[in-house]
């Protein structure tokens, strides 16, 4: 396993932080189209079937492009990447304000997802790259902890300058904002030693991960909870504003406060998560008890249907999102730990993606359509927490030995 050099362990906290930032700018900007639906919506008149397409949008080429993008990753390395694909991104918000047809903005998020693309296997490479080994799960944690964070604070942001100045300025100040982190991106991260990314680079072997069934076992668990994490992140100001019956700016911050929860929550989570799998071989798996554990927990969101009131409905998505970020983060660094290769990490993260993105498109599609079909948001949820528990179970059964990213000469697993 990769250890940290010791002149790079104290400023290993700078990396991490503006990982972070990458994370919480990447949902902040998916949180205000969330907030931002019921306007876009009326002024393109889209039905709830419509909306779904759009909110799903961006996930067309974020599926897609996993995989290649995080290739590039392994390729270039995270400090060329990572710039890049924040301005992309950035940019694509930004056309977006200027849009004038159905159209034209849908190809806006359609290049949003293409800059989002690796955003997930970069902090994957980031954590492994500068975490020494205790400290791994709980850095990865703190970075998809930044989900909550950017769904809060663009909730709650984005409701207050859309329901101030319209849904386009929003949408303008926060592409801006990611062009400023770009640029110090640049600036802060090390270049990385000459020569050093092209030797080191080489091509995942996908026969040689799909022969695995631990690689098959992460696959799963991150299928499931993305699945839930998509439902969200797309729907839950509408989920908000149509249950307890609020404007937009009082549905935003509504979300914010269930999001600011999850993450204070989901470092909590992260840093137990560290103590119960102490003493563990994390090599045959050891962390794949927490991530069975924290689903378990994360599925109580199927209970939502029961609840009718603020006081009821935030602290249980908070928890319930507290431990999908918990889950998701030992998830990953499940990954790290059983993949025997450093140099293809990138890569083997994105093929993950690949398939657990697949899934995540249909979540704001098929909720679009229930809601139609329904009127409510019940069998969304009911369904949702089916769909966490399954991932429990494939995480608690598989992960359980190394595999290769690449062609072994003898390999049978």
């Amino acid at each position: 396993m990769q250890t940290v050099p010791e002149d790079r362990r104290p400023f290993r906290f700078v990396i991490y932080a503006l990982t972070i930032a990458m994370c919480v700018i990447c949902y902040g900007d998916r949180a205000a189209l969330s907030v931002g639906m019921p306007q876009i919506a009326h002024e393109f008149a889209l039905t709830p079937g419509e909306t779904g397409w759009v909110l799903s949008s961006f996930l067309w080429s974020y599926f897609i492009l996993n995989l290649p993008s995080a290739i590039l990753l392994d390729r270039f390395g995270v400090r060329i990447i990572g710039a890049a694909a924040v301005a992309l991104w950035s940019l694509a918000m930004i056309l977006g304000s200027l849009t004038a047809t159905v159209p034209a903005f849908i190809a806006t998020r359609i290049l949003l997802g293409i800059g989002e693309a690796p955003t997930f296997a970069l902090g994957n490479k980031v954590v492994r790259a500068w975490a020494p080994l205790h400290e791994r799960g709980l850095m990865m944690t703190a970075f998809i902890g930044g989900i909550p964070i950017g769904l809060a604070c663009g909730a709650a942001s984005g409701g207050w300058l859309i329901a101030h100045y319209g849904w386009r300025p929003a949408f303008s100040l926060l592409g801006a904002l990611g062009l400023v982190w770009s640029v110090v991106w640049l600036l802060t991260h090390p270049r990385p030693a000459r020569g050093t990314q092209a030797s080191s680079f080489s091509l995942i072997s996908v026969p040689t991960l799909f022969r695995s069934s631990a690689f098959w076992g992460i696959v799963i668990a991150q299928c499931c909870a993305n699945y839930a994490n998509f439902l969200l992140m797309s729907w839950l100001p509408i989920i908000m504003r149509q249950t307890l019956h609020l404007g937009t700016a009082q549905s935003g911050a509504y979300t914010a406060c269930c999001y600011v929860g999850a993450a204070i929550l989901s470092i909590t989570a992260g840093k137990v998560g560290e103590t119960l799998v102490r003493g563990s071989n994390l090599s045959l798996g050891g962390r794949r008890k927490v991530v069975c554990l924290y689903l378990v927990l994360a599925s109580s969101m199927g209970f939502l249907p029961l609840c009718e009131t603020a006081t009821t409905i935030i602290p249980l998505l908070a928890v319930s999102m507290a431990f999908m970020a918990g889950g998701t983060g030992a998830n990953m660094a499940l990954l790290a730990d059983l993949l025997v290769e450093d140099e293809v990490l990138g890569s083997a993260t994105g093929l993950t993606l690949t398939f657990s993105n697949g899934l995540g498109i249909l979540a704001p599609i098929m909720t679009g359509y229930l809601l139609q079909a329904t009127g409510n948001f019940h069998g969304v949820f009911y369904i949702t927490g089916v769909i966490i528990l399954c991932g429990a179970l494939a995480a608690a059964l598989l992960p359980r030995r190394p595999f290769h990213g690449r062609s072994q000469p003898d390999q049978t697993a």
